[in-house]
């Protein structure tokens, strides 16, 4: 495949977004319906075709503008002019208009003749602005093409026949699935393709002044140097006239801004919004065209096609593929929405009133396939009219010439909507006339520039000067736009004058034409209304129909009916046959929709039947808030009396009914119902639950359906809410007896909390008060084997040693189980490199090992961990100590192991192992094996239980693994961080030997405790200053200086060691101080470090104490 295919295959499918578009409107209509009015004025922006996406940017570029003067006439129209598109509006809709030349027959006597002409323009004026989107196309595929792939396009020569052939395919996709003129789909595919083009406008314009250049300011002192534009002259008032003209003008856009505006008011929107698209639009033309010329003056890229051409010569490929997209989306919307307002025209102006008297069989399919034949029709004379000028004329030029075509309808136009007076020869005379004109001056010179023929321009035909095209009768002054434009709508406005002022015939025509009488009016109807529909609007049938002339009223009505199924001109020409006598046209017509007939009523005989046993009341209303039909059911529901539901019936009178019965709520009876018809109008979906006095509940369900109206169901559903009432009830009982069992519940739980509390309370206060007497006892213990001299006495202090470690740490124990279970400690996370832990645990049990004959080793590390450091310790600590414990010989392994975002921090064992059955309830409080007992009868079975609650408090998993005999691997998992830069610290000296005359002062409420604090202090040549309280260490403060205090944190009185110490500090000035306390918690921890007083916990042990002091001192 080759990158052209590609291409080609990926502009498809973008345009077939469009057609997505257009069926998701079209499946699902009131899916914009609250902001219908933005996606109405968003479709205006068909306007903006590829002569704005490319041929703009070479008018700004000629003439200097910023805004194009077309887009200037259309922003003064709907900015100042706006009443007069309402007022559009509200005309077509009375007459039931499906396209321009509709609207004008059916202001102008039926005309069909005004109906054939105003399509005839239409179509001559459509073809070189269909033309210019081809040719658009095909040169922004070209070149897009060659500069992305290197060369033209392969085999696909001619990319205007490719495009036109791809553009009519389509064309019929979009417009010719349904005989309806007006769907509501391709109004949102055309908002769509609007807000595609926006974009990518705007992103290539952004890209060629901030990317390409520094911005506004930059680009415009550049662009001083460029050469200055041409002054525009008359032509940008021509322009400027032209793109107001456009607006109702254009049959595309009339067929948008009025057949498919749901709501006269949403011209309100749209004379603020759509203004405002076109300059957004035209933000950045005149920057487009600056840049072009600085970047791309020297190049073969024409100036239509900088858009295109700048972000391909600065390598932004994407940029430029979105450009390309954007024009394609601008081409295909106004190619999808002129062939579709042309079939339609054309097939009922041309087609139908030539054919409709020979033709029989399906009149939808003649019809869509007359639109279809339309379609290719007119692509194929656009394609042949884009070859055949070629390269002569510029984008802006080709709309020019069209715009100017179809600016022949506007005097027509206006003279519909505001001089009663215009008659239907003036009109046709303006029409003739005026198109001849512009054919003259404009469409012919631009037809002889393209085949090469244009020596006789100047000189006029023959050598007749005074009718030279561009200079007629001598008025050469003007460009030939100008020129063109200033002479074809002078002669169609004088021919419309003169001739209406001087026509009587339709006075005269009035007077000769038969009366219908009420049976043949009935019969014309007939032939494409059902009998009820034909009552409706004529009557019932009399036995003097046939001499009783038809009112004005049921004329009206029936024409009115009529135009919205052939069109006002093929309306009018069914009842001048009637008048004439014409039976064969009749019966013709009776034939062409007798299959069609039978079909619709099998329909509706089949929807009949639904309706009527459906357990649903149904009611369905048209856009003008009538009814249209119902069911039996829905008249049983609402008691309707007899005679009152009725075809045609205002649904005003329907609520107005039941407003009176109180069956729409409290008020009053007008607002009620005003308040529901304007809800309808909005045309939004409801549901809501109505309550009857009698106590019925009904639930209406209201959804929109699409050309306006509403399908409502009434559905009764008393049994329902009663089932549900009582289901309410059983739950509220259950829901009750829920509540009762949940604060049942909830007491005993809070009472268990209460007994866990004073649990955990009673065990600190336990565990603190025995650790009172057992650190005396570890210190006297202590300061002993300092001064034994009897070698035989030291197994039993050191037995004695090991037994109150012993049970030190079945104390510590219980007091971090209480805590643990009670919540009383609180993670304390940080990052922190994991060498520390490392460097702590080889430090603090490289001893120990040794002493056991065993290898410890650590991996180093330099991964940093996320988590408390503490409490981490205290697990690896009981990890390390159980490896080293239940280890005869061999070695422990301290390491890391990497995982995705985290680490597992594993110590290894050559030790005993554990057996697969026992590794769960190695984690249980007292829970020792007997493998244990024998390789280590010291341990108490608590440190496993307390590190696998610490990790779960940190959320650490732990992991082991062991085989019997030959050792174990345990460990947990921590999260891992990026490194943090490490404060600068200088090595800290080991502890050294104390010099003499240290003095500390030591204050402990304990006597015990203080005499063996004392006595180790002293053992190690430190002069103590004993107290038992506060008051007695300030005594002693105030005869001995000291350089270090040592606090028991809880004194007598309610006094605290830090309380004490802040009290000595703001008398005798600040000394190094050391906290001693039982209190492990968190708080305690955190305080002092507030206050920056070191802290021991009880049982202290004397090696800590001593580094402790050595580090103050040192």
């Amino acid at each position: 495949m080759t990158p052209v295919t590609l291409l080609t295959i990926g502009a498809l499918l973008w345009v077939g977004l469009l057609f997505a578009a257009a069926i998701f409107g079209e499946r699902r209509p009131q899916a914009f319906a609250r902001h219908w009015a933005i996606v109405y004025a968003l479709s205006l922006a068909v306007y903006c075709t590829s002569w704005t996406f490319y041929g703009t940017v070479t008018q700004a570029m000629r003439h200097g503008w910023w805004v194009p003067p077309t887009f200037v006439g259309t922003i003064l129209l709907y900015v100042f002019g706006w009443p007069l598109l309402v007022r559009l509006v509200e005309e077509a809709r009375a007459r039931n208009s499906t396209s321009i030349a509709d609207l004008l027959a059916s202001r102008f006597e039926k005309s069909a003749g005004i109906a054939a002409v105003a399509t005839g323009i239409a179509l001559v004026g459509l073809i070189p602005y269909i033309a210019l989107q081809l040719k658009a196309v095909a040169q922004s595929f070209d070149l897009l093409a060659g500069e992305l792939f290197g060369g033209a396009p392969g085999g696909w020569r001619d990319t205007a026949a490719l495009a036109a052939l791809l553009m009519a395919l389509f064309a019929m996709l979009f417009g010719t699935r349904r005989t309806s003129a007006s769907a509501h789909g391709i109004v949102l595919a055309m908002a769509f393709e609007s807000l595609i083009k926006l974009i990518a406008l705007l992103a290539v314009g952004g890209y060629a002044v901030f990317v390409l250049h520094g911005g506004f300011a930059d680009l415009v002192q550049a662009a001083k140097h460029l050469p200055p534009p041409t002054p525009p002259g008359s032509n940008f008032l021509t322009l400027v006239l032209l793109g107001a003209l456009a607006m109702f003008s254009l049959p595309h856009q009339f067929h948008l801004a009025v057949v498919e505006c749901r709501d006269a008011r949403d011209v309100n929107h749209a004379r603020w919004l759509f203004p405002l698209y076109l300059l957004l639009i035209s933000v950045f033309l005149l920057p487009l065209a600056w840049a072009g010329q600085l970047l791309l003056a020297q190049s073969s890229i024409s100036s239509d096609l900088y858009v295109l051409g700048l972000p391909l010569r600065s390598g932004a490929e994407p940029l430029a593929i979105l450009a390309f997209l954007g024009g394609i989306s601008a081409a295909t919307g106004m190619v999808v929405m002129a062939t579709l307002t042309l079939g339609i025209m054309v097939g009922n102006h041309w087609l139908t009133p030539l054919l409709l008297p020979r033709v029989g069989g399906d009149l939808r399919n003649r019809v869509l396939w007359h639109r279809r034949a339309v379609i290719v029709a007119v692509l194929a004379t656009a394609y042949l009219y884009s070859r055949l000028i070629g390269a002569s004329e510029a984008l802006a030029d080709v709309g020019a010439i069209a715009f100017a075509a179809l600016a022949q309808l506007a005097p027509a136009v206006l003279a519909a909507l505001y001089w009663p007076g215009a008659s239907r020869r003036g009109v046709l005379a303006g029409l003739a006339l005026g198109s001849s004109t512009w054919a003259y001056t404009l469409l012919v010179p631009a037809l002889a520039l393209g085949v090469g023929h244009a020596d006789w321009l100047a000189a006029g035909p023959f050598g007749l000067g005074f009718l030279a095209p561009h200079a007629l009768f001598g008025t050469g002054g003007l460009d030939a736009l100008t020129h063109g434009v200033v002479w074809s709508l002078s002669a169609n406005i004088a021919a419309l004058l003169w001739v209406s002022r001087n026509d009587d015939s339709g006075a005269r025509r009035s007077g000769a034409v038969r009366a219908l009488t009420r049976a043949e009016l009935r019969e014309v109807a007939a032939g494409l209304l059902d009998d009820q529909r034909v009552t409706a609007l004529i009557g019932a049938a009399g036995i003097d129909d046939d001499q009783r002339s038809a009112d004005d009223g049921a004329l009206k009505a029936v024409e009115h009916e009529l135009s919205a199924l052939v069109g006002a001109a093929s309306a009018r020409l069914l009842l001048d046959a009637a008048r004439r006598g014409a039976r064969g046209e009749l019966q013709a017509m009776t034939q062409v929709v007798g299959e069609a007939r039978e079909a619709v009523s099998f329909s509706h005989a089949i929807l009949d039947t639904a309706l009527a046993n459906l357990s649903q009341g149904i009611a369905v209303i048209d856009g003008s808030m009538r009814l249209v039909a119902w069911n039996q059911r829905y008249h049983s529901l609402l008691g309707y009396p007899p005679g009152l539901l009725q075809v045609g019936r205002p649904v005003a009178d329907l609520f107005r009914f039941n407003a009176e019965r109180g069956l729409l709520g409290s008020g009053e009876t007008s607002d009620l119902v005003q308040r529901r018809i304007d809800y309808l109008r909005q045309g939004s979906a409801y549901v809501f639950e109505r309550n009857w006095p009698d106590g019925t509940v009904i639930e209406i369900r209201g959804n929109p359906i699409a050309g306006g109206g509403f399908v409502t169901t009434y559905t009764d559903i008393t049994a329902f809410r009663r089932a549900e009432s009582d289901l309410k009830t059983a739950n509220e009982t259950l829901e009750a007896r829920v509540e009762s069992r949940t604060r049942e519940l909830l007491a005993a739980t809070e009472e268990a909390e209460r007994a866990n509390q004073s649990k955990t309370r009673f065990l600190a206060a336990i565990s603190h008060d025995l650790l009172q007497p057992l650190n005396a006892a570890n210190l006297f213990t202590h300061a002993l084997a300092q001064q034994l001299k009897h070698p035989q006495y030291r197994p039993a202090v050191q037995n004695i040693a090991s037994a109150l470690n012993s049970t030190e740490s079945l104390l510590s124990g219980l007091l971090d189980l209480s805590r643990l279970d009670a919540g009383g400690l609180t993670p304390r996370v940080r990052a922190f490199p994991a060498s520390e832990l490392l460097h702590t645990l080889t430090t603090e049990f490289g001893v120990m090992a040794r002493e056991r004959g065993l290898r410890l080793h650590a991996v180093p590390s330099r991964l940093w961990l996320l988590s408390d450091p503490q409490l981490l310790r205290r697990v690896l600590q009981n990890f390390v100590a159980n490896a080293l414990r239940y280890t005869q010989d061999g070695h422990v392994l301290i390491g890391l192991r990497r995982r995705l975002g985290c680490v597992d921090f594993l110590v290894g064992d050559s030790g005993c192992g554990i057996a697969e059955i026992d590794r769960e309830r190695i984690f249980e409080e007292f829970q020792r094996l007997p493998s244990a007992r024998e390789a280590a009868p010291e341990g108490l079975g608590l440190g496993l239980a307390i590190a696998a609650r610490i990790t779960r408090l940190l959320g650490h998993p732990i992991s082991l693994r062991s085989i019997p005999g030959r050792g174990t691997l345990i460990g947990v998992r921590v999260p891992t961080v990026s490194p943090a830069p490490l404060p600068s610290t200088s090595t800290t000296a080991a502890p050294r030997p104390f010099a003499s005359g240290y003095c500390v002062l030591a204050v402990d409420n304990e006597a015990a405790g203080l005499h063996a604090l004392a006595t180790l202090l002293t053992g190690w040549g430190i002069e103590v200053l004993p107290a038992s309280s506060g008051s007695a260490a300030e005594a002693l403060l105030a005869t001995r200086k000291t350089d270090a205090w040592i606090l028991d944190n809880h004194l007598d009185g309610g006094d605290t060691g830090i309380e004490l110490r802040e009290r000595l500090r703001a008398r005798f000035g600040d000394h190094p101080a050391i906290l001693v306390s039982a209190d492990h918690g968190p708080e305690l921890r955190a305080l002092a470090a507030e206050r920056e007083i070191q802290l021991l916990h009880k049982p202290i042990k004397p090696l800590a104490l001593r580094s402790l002091l050595a580090r103050l001192w040192g």
